[in-house]
């Protein structure tokens, strides 16, 4: 009897311990559930302050291959504007109605002065800067291709990249920037001048250039500085933008010898889902230029063939580079530095002899989404930004607008319908 006795005052001891640990397991679940919830609502509230600082917003429109009518372009323009774009970079290439002896670098289906010119001043007075695009070392192909210009190459086999050392080339290149650079101030304002400069793939080749015993880096910032120098004889007040790759890896030795350039402003491109940018090379830029521009893709990034832009990928590499500048700062500075503007780039061919990637058309729901984005990173944003999903920012931030000027009844950032959306390009999806 006193056995059983124990044995049943064991038992209770058990089942009391039992309870009380699964109280507390019950208890502890309890507690990450209402954790998990309060971050969770913490995050979408508090996510609601100062934003980027990016005082340009510029629409990168490449003409080479697909080049739209200005009827078209124009009619993009309210909307653009209502999204936080102010600006239109325009990359020529054939399409600018050159004269003289460089008449033979136009399309036969280049714009016609008169309509070029209605168009810019439209632009302007609807709010947009209008910054041409004039390629200067590397992407002639639109040149280089030609007879009379073919032995200007660094490469005899190559027509992508000029030779820099031959009087000629800065002859056809002051002749290129003179006409486009007094084309458009006879029109409104020029403030800023795009000189390309990037992917010089064949460079330090030739018999010529190779007499001068430079390093490469030599021989592109001596190009640089010419063509900004010939720029500066058309234009003294207009800032000249050129693409940063070819200044990527160069070493220490080099930036502290190199004079600073208040006269150029590199754009730090990439176009991935996930950065590759180096913070060394964006501190050596901002030691040596006054400014710097970043740029993203809204389509052209997805492939030499691809047809449409994926909106994901392309959602993704603006979200990353948003993230990347928010509350930015150089190594020992206390001050949240300020890029100048981005570059939402839209390539319409890789290079002049690729062929046709996505077309601006097809690619307007990619252009718009990404506007909304950086429109909503300008007024209001947090540290807390890294760790929200891009679905959740997407649905938060972007979904509501997107569908208003798209007359969408359903949008996902990874299923876009275009049969549940109803607008002017949604006709290029119908069979």
């Amino acid at each position: 009897m006193i056995g059983y006795i124990i044995r049943l005052k064991f038992l209770r001891i058990k089942i009391n311990m039992i309870t009380l640990f699964m109280a507390a397991v019950h208890i502890g679940v309890f507690y990450i559930l209402l954790h998990a919830w309060s971050q969770h609502k913490h995050k979408t509230v508090i996510y609601r302050h100062r934003g980027v600082n990016l005082s340009k917003v510029i629409v990168h429109i490449d003409l080479k291959g697909s080049p739209p009518k200005l009827e078209y372009l124009t009619s993009l323009l309210p909307l653009l504007k209502n999204i936080g774009a102010n600006g239109l970079l325009m990359e020529y290439e054939d399409m600018f109605p050159y004269k003289g002896d460089i008449g033979n670098l136009s399309s036969k289906y280049c714009y016609k002065e008169n309509e070029l010119k209605k168009f810019i001043k439209f632009a302007w007075k609807s709010g947009f800067e209008i910054m041409p695009l004039v390629q200067t070392f590397g992407h002639m192909e639109h040149a280089l291709k030609l007879q009379e210009f073919k032995h200007l190459r660094e490469i005899p086999m190559y027509p992508d990249s000029i030779c820099p050392s031959k009087m000629e080339s800065m002859a056809l290149i002051k002749n290129m920037l003179q006409q486009v650079i007094q084309f458009h101030t006879s029109v409104v304002p020029l403030r800023h001048i795009h000189v390309g400069c990037d992917e010089v793939y064949h460079m330090n080749k030739c018999a010529q250039c190779r007499s001068r015993r430079e390093k490469e880096i030599d021989i592109y910032m001596s190009h640089l500085q010419s063509v900004t120098d010939i720029v500066k004889l058309y234009s003294p007040n207009v800032t000249v933008l050129f693409w940063d790759d070819m200044l990527r890896g160069v070493d220490s030795n080099y930036w502290s010898t190199m004079k600073n350039m208040n006269d150029v402003e590199p754009v730090c491109w990439d176009y991935a889902t996930m950065l590759h940018v180096s913070h060394r090379n964006l501190y050596n830029y901002h030691k040596k230029f006054n400014n710097i521009w970043i740029a993203s893709a809204y389509k052209g990034a997805e492939g030499v063939t691809a047809t449409l832009p994926d909106l994901y990928s392309r959602f993704m590499n603006h979200l990353e580079w948003l993230r990347f500048i928010f509350d930015y700062k150089f190594g020992g500075e206390r001050k949240s530095y300020n890029f100048k503007g981005i570059i939402l780039t839209g390539w319409s061919r890789y290079s002049h002899m690729e062929p046709l990637c996505e077309l601006l058309p097809a690619s307007i729901p990619s252009l718009v989404m990404n506007l909304l984005l950086i429109k909503h990173f300008q007024t209001e944003t947090s540290k807390d930004v890294h760790s929200i999903p891009a679905a959740e920012v997407f649905h938060i931030y972007v979904r509501d607008d997107f569908k208003k000027y798209f007359h969408c009844e359903y949008v996902e950032l990874n299923e876009f319908d275009t049969h549940a959306c109803q607008y002017r390009e949604s006709k290029l999806y119908t069979p």
